[in-house]
């Protein structure tokens, strides 16, 4: 390594001008070992070197031959990087670069991590009068602390940590914030706002508390938990005879930022025996939230949702569940198929999903059951057979991984007695391949994984875009023809399928891991294969570099994951059900682990 290292002192110096915004050139020193397209691989140990020259490499190009591999010639780009130290190293935090540019020779020089700043503070409880001295004992939490990523599409940044009751402090390591960084959103659940059934504690109900920092060094978070005036949500839950509905949890879900997924706002509570529920709920909410009431015994009972309550003042919901819901009814379903032979086969390890519901204007009950079916095909599912529930179920229904036969989503369930409702799946569309290195070799052992796309995904309404994700993906391994088969479902919903292909070499084969995005089924059900042909990977890029700490020694087992950045939307506005922030991920070009000296060596793809 010693010409490297002496080509990398300028490099080095170049990339602090080239990659880092002003005031950042200090805590970095480069961008050191740049990592392959998703899953990308480690430069393998190949039997016959490359080269043993630069004479022997496109050095038109700027490759440079060293340790009998061509480095360079990387992709256009344009990148970003993420950084991230070993998990041992505590007093290191990631690092993020929005523009990392790879010079033609591969080597790109140094990446200097950064030490962690802490944010602390401590978490105690807001004390009403005439109470006192409860803001003096520090409360058990769960604090997860997260802030979006400084290029588009990014990972972002997430921790979470844990503080034990009696702690003096908390203090959580993270990145410095810099010039134009978004706040961190600071989450906190304090023990005694969670789920605690059967508790008799007379502690004040604490719900999540949720704020902003800018910069956390040196600024001790604010983290009293509660409030004096805090909205409560209160009623019972009765059943049609007037008794007490009791142990059902309950619980509001809302948002703090419009567009993001619900979640749980309120503290938790149990109702007694007489129904009665009370949860008090957070501070500075978005929009209207739902209460959710599920019962917590093994008996067959609805979950009871109430919608569109406003968050910001206290109020009163009781709720009776009516007699017409009905009462606990089994109901047996054999799973069966056809298997590749053509012969009818049951299915085990069948996921059966069915759910029904009555809906009475801003109430709603709900009846959900998940089983597996066993060695003969057979689910056993709970349900209530009350007339307004039994013409609303509906069963879809998600067969093992690696099945050739399809999902079935949506399905109109009718309750029998005594009886066993058969359901056969469809078979799935085969798409056929075959890979190809870029002289046009065949890669026996490449890993095929194919996942439905975000096109598919976000054309897809809420429910069967869930159920869609859902579905285990599908997977093969190339035969030593470089033959490959995957199983996939033609269409859900009536929406055809779009899937990205992600392929991974072996180790030991100069190959990248390549994404063959959006592959589109026909538009025709009697199909039951689609070839692709003969998938061609292309070139390998070699590129590699050094990860250090503050003090300029190596760093081993650290990562780095370089993307491919664009602010492309496009496909926001071509799909119905986008969601509202549109969260396209920047496609991740690749990842490797640096070594004892803190080198990492990367395959990218041209």
């Amino acid at each position: 390594m010693s010409a490297a290292v002496l080509v990398t002192s300028s490099v080095c110096r170049a990339l602090r001008r080239t990659w880092l915004a002003p005031g950042v050139a200090a805590a970095l020193v480069g961008l050191a070992g740049l990592v392959g397209l998703v899953g990308c691989l480690s430069v393998p140990e190949a039997p016959q070197p490359m080269c043993k020259a630069t004479s022997q490499c496109d050095h038109d190009r700027g490759e440079v031959c060293e340790e009998g591999v061509c480095w360079g010639n990387p992709p256009a780009g344009p990148f970003a990087a993420v950084v991230s130290p070993p998990s041992t190293r505590h007093d290191l935090v990631p690092l993020e670069i929005s523009s990392a540019p790879i010079p033609d020779y591969g080597w790109v020089g140094d990446i200097m991590l950064e030490p962690a700043v802490r944010m602390t503070g401590r978490v105690t409880a807001f004390c009403p009068p005439p109470m006192a001295g409860c803001e003096a004992a520090t409360l058990a939490a769960t604090i997860t602390v997260t802030r979006p990523s400084q290029f588009h599409g990014g990972p972002g940044f997430k921790t979470v940590a844990t503080v034990e009751a009696g702690a003096s402090s908390f203090s959580i390591p993270v990145p410095r914030t810099r010039e134009g960084d978004a706040p961190y959103a600071v989450t906190i659940v304090a023990d005694s706002g969670r789920e605690t059934l059967g508790s008799t504690s007379s502690a004040l109900p604490l719900p999540p508390l949720r704020f902003q920092i800018a910069a956390p060094d040196n600024v001790a978070a604010k983290a009293e938990v509660g409030g004096l005036d805090l909205p409560v949500l209160s009623g019972t839950l009765l059943d049609s005879s007037g008794r007490g509905l009791a142990q059902y949890r309950v619980v509001a879900l809302g948002r703090w930022e419009l567009g993001a997924p619900a979640v749980e706002v309120s503290t938790i509570d149990f109702t007694d025996a007489n129904g009665a529920y009370a949860v008090t709920m957070s501070d500075d909410l978005v929009g209207p939230v739902e209460l959710v009431a599920r019962p917590t015994s093994s008996a067959v009972a609805p979950t009871v949702h109430l919608s569109n309550i406003d968050p910001s003042k206290s109020s009163s919901r009781s709720v009776m569940v009516p007699a017409t819901l009905g009462s606990p009814r089994t109901v047996t379903v054999q799973v069966t198929g056809l298997d590749r032979s053509g012969m009818i086969t049951q299915v085990s390890g069948a996921l059966v999903s069915v759910a029904g519901v009555s809906t009475k204007t801003l109430t709603s009950f709900t009846v959900n059951d998940d089983e597996v079916t066993d060695d003969m095909g057979m689910a056993t599912l709970h349900l209530l057979d009350g007339v307004d529930l039994a013409g609303t179920y509906r069963m879809s229904i998600t067969p093992p991984a690696g099945s050739s036969l399809g999902v079935l989503f949506d399905q109109k369930l009718t309750i029998t007695t005594g009886q066993t409702i058969t359901s056969r799946l469809g078979t799935r569309v085969a798409l056929r391949g075959k890979i190809l290195d870029a002289r046009g070799e065949v890669v026996p052992n490449v890993a095929i994984t194919a996942r439905p796309s975000l096109r598919f995904l976000w054309t897809l309404d809420a429910a069967p875009q869930a159920f869609v994700s859902a579905v285990p993906a599908a997977t093969a391994v190339t035969l030593d023809t470089g033959e490959f088969v995957v199983w996939v479902d033609a269409n859900v919903a009536q929406v055809w399928g779009h899937y990205d292909l992600l392929i991974e070499p072996p180790l030991g084969v100069r190959a990248p891991t390549y994404l063959k995005s959006e592959v589109e089924i026909p538009r025709d059900n009697t199909l039951d294969a689609v070839s692709l042909r003969e998938i061609t990977l292309p070139e390998a890029a070699f590129v590699h570099g050094r990860i250090t700490a503050p003090n300029g020694d190596a760093v081993e087992k650290a990562e780095l994951r370089l993307f491919q950045t664009s602010s492309a939307t496009g496909l926001c506005t071509e799909v119905a059900h986008a969601p509202l922030s549109c969260p396209i991920p920047a496609p991740l070009q690749g990842r490797g682990t640096s070594d004892a000296d803190g080198i990492v060596r990367v395959t990218l793809p041209r």
